[in-house]
């Protein structure tokens, strides 16, 4: 029998050393990758559910304050009353109705219900296979049976009643049999305060989530259950709404991680995945978060919830496997051939190899592999370098796309200007400090005039590519200290700081409207946009961000169905009648 000696002993517990050392840095690394794709991919999933959450809510908050501007009409009092009794006074709102609904597909209908008569509607607009129509006397309805008409009418005027969400039947044929559809309503006062009727919005879920979505990659699912777990929305609709079709179908149930929201206990939010759960997250990670829901009753809220598949998160850690494995076969082999001769000069590389596997996610810098050699530890060296190399990167990717929700977060995706939400931040911040400094600002509340047209006549690409042009001049016309955002659709908001006079204002809008009157080139064709501006002003209109909007909002609408003025200050608007509101109602019932 040949007896082996030390060298080949050596060498042979070099190779074993080697091979095992390799196999086990390379499942270390792949294991240590996949946990940290998994805790990055939960914490990305519900930075986004938490987003949705956010503009979910104030998606329902920009329809709430839609149906205080037109409960506070001095003009729906009077046609709640019964005062405005003429067909002409009746079709005059009826048609700043249709015009809500026009700029907002997401609603159904808009509503004024008077008190008497049980409820009688006075003026209906519906949505239907037609359009926006007005529903003739003989099809108006008494109402008064209504828990959104006699809950609204309990409820304080200036507030507003949210429903609870339901099912609806379908108002489009061949459309489906219901869609999710939420109620808010305002009571409507007279001027001794007393509550003469409702004006009741029905808003389309189905399309504020289309909205809502749009942002979100492809592969995520969306969940939203009632606080009583009820699903509202779910990837598979027949699972949505069991309480109407007489089966229940319960979120908690689906996934028992998510009893804890609905029992209050712990945190408003969660995230599991099919790792650490198989039972209760098959082959997904989720994210859920529990959302207020109702602007009076704070008790009432939903649950949102996003998903998105395991094996979508994990397909660069599988990619990673294999290369590791390969890596780990490539060394294997080498260790074999070359263990014998070099067993003396292995120790020292296979520290070093070693320190780099535990210090795999420290910088690649910290200490340099032999990757220079020629030899098979050059080799070694070089594959794990690579397999380091590549981790780094996707961290450094998963970092990028955190930093990428969180711009998207704050900035409109179309044109790249800051959304609603960033905007509301800086004006609050320039508003804490013009008090600390006594300095006045302006907002502007910018509205295209003929961009219902671009979009009607050449498509909405023409509107898309007019809407970037039109954020780029806004840009283009603002000082350093100035700030512009885009609210939604075709209406921007600007802020000015620093104003001193009436005149210095009427410059700045002249100077914005200069640029909006300037054609705008879409491919052979020059459109012609144009603008409505409103301005309020701190601190004469009011001391708070959400203040100083309405009413720039307020003086835009009037500026827009003005033939004589392009921009009006809501003091103007202030100047004209006692209360902003019942000055903006009254222009508008003039136009």
């Amino acid at each position: 029998m040949i007896k082996l000696g030390l060298t080949s002993r050596l060498s042979i517990l070099l190779v074993c050393i080697g091979v095992a050392a390799s196999g086990a840095t390379g499942y270390y690394a792949y294991r240590a990758n996949r946990t940290m794709l998994m805790r990055e991919a939960e914490q990305s999933l519900l930075t986004s559910t938490q987003l949705l959450s956010q503009r979910f809510i104030a998606a329902l908050g920009d329809v709430a304050d839609d149906v205080l501007v037109l409960a506070t009409l001095p003009s729906s009092a009077a046609v709640a009353q019964g005062g405005d009794t003429s067909q002409a006074g009746r079709v005059r709102l009826a048609k700043v109705f249709q015009r809500f609904m026009t700029h907002h597909p997401e609603y159904l209908q808009i509503r004024l219900i008077t008190r008497a008569n049980y409820g009688a509607e006075r003026i209906r607009t519906d949505r239907n296979a037609h359009g926006i129509v007005i529903a003739p006397d003989n099809e108006l309805q008494e109402k008064g049976h209504a828990p959104y008409v006699f809950d609204t009418l309990a409820t304080m005027a200036g507030h507003v009643y949210v429903s609870p969400i339901s099912l609806e039947p379908g108002r489009v044929p061949n459309a489906d049999s219901g869609r999710p559809t939420v109620r808010i309503a305002s009571p409507i006062a007279d001027a001794s305060g007393n509550k003469v009727g409702v004006l009741v919005i029905d808003v389309d879920l189905t399309q504020v989530f289309k909205r809502l979505e749009r942002d979100l990659p492809a592969d995520y699912l969306v969940y939203m259950a009632n606080e009583w777990g009820d699903f509202l929305v779910h990837p598979d609709p027949a699972q949505t709404f069991g309480f109407v079709r007489g089966r229940r179908v319960l979120m908690h149930n689906s996934f028992p991680a998510t009893l804890p929201l609905f029992e209050h206990v712990g945190g408003t939010s969660l995230t599991f995945d099919g790792l650490a759960h198989p039972d209760h997250a098959p082959a997904q990670v989720f994210a859920f978060v529990r959302s207020p829901f109702g602007l009076v009753d704070g008790n009432r809220f939903v649950v949102l919830g996003l998903a998105r598949p395991l094996a979508n998160v994990l397909a660069s850690a599988n990619a990673l496997g294999e290369q590791i494995v390969r890596m780990v076969l490539i060394s294997s082999t080498v260790a074999i051939v070359l263990g014998a001769l070099f067993a003396r000069a292995l120790a020292r590389p296979l520290r070093t190899l070693a320190y780099a596997a535990e210090h795999v996610f420290d910088d690649p810098a910290a200490r340099r592999l032999p990757v220079s050699r020629s030899d098979e530890i050059g080799v070694l060296a070089r594959c794990f370098d690579i397999m380091r190399t590549e981790i780094h990167s996707q961290m450094k990717a998963l970092r990028a796309k955190q930093q990428a929700l969180t711009h998207l977060a704050g900035h409109d995706t179309l044109t790249g200007l800051p959304n609603r939400l960033q905007f509301m931040e800086r004006l609050e911040a320039s508003i804490r400090h013009a008090s600390l400094t006594g300095d006045t600002l302006a907002v502007m509340f910018v509205d295209l005039d003929r961009f219902k047209q671009i979009n009607d006549q050449l498509g909405h690409s023409a509107g898309d590519q007019t809407l970037v042009v039109i954020a780029q001049r806004l840009s283009a016309v603002l000082r350093s200290n100035e700030a512009v955002a885009r609210l939604g659709g075709d209406e921007f908001i600007m802020l000015v700081p620093g104003v001193q006079s009436p005149e210095a204002i009427g410059d700045i809008a002249d100077r914005v409207l200069a640029a909006m009157d300037d054609t705008v080139a879409i491919g052979p064709h020059r459109v012609s946009v144009g603008a409505s501006i409103g301005i309020s002003e701190f601190p004469v209109d009011g001391s708070h961000a959400d203040e100083l909007l309405a009413k720039a909002d307020t003086a835009m609408y009037a500026a827009k169905t003005s033939n004589l003025r392009r921009y009006v200050r809501y003091q103007e608007l202030a100047a004209n009648d006692t209360s902003p509101a019942c000055g903006q109602a009254s222009l508008l019932a003039q136009q």
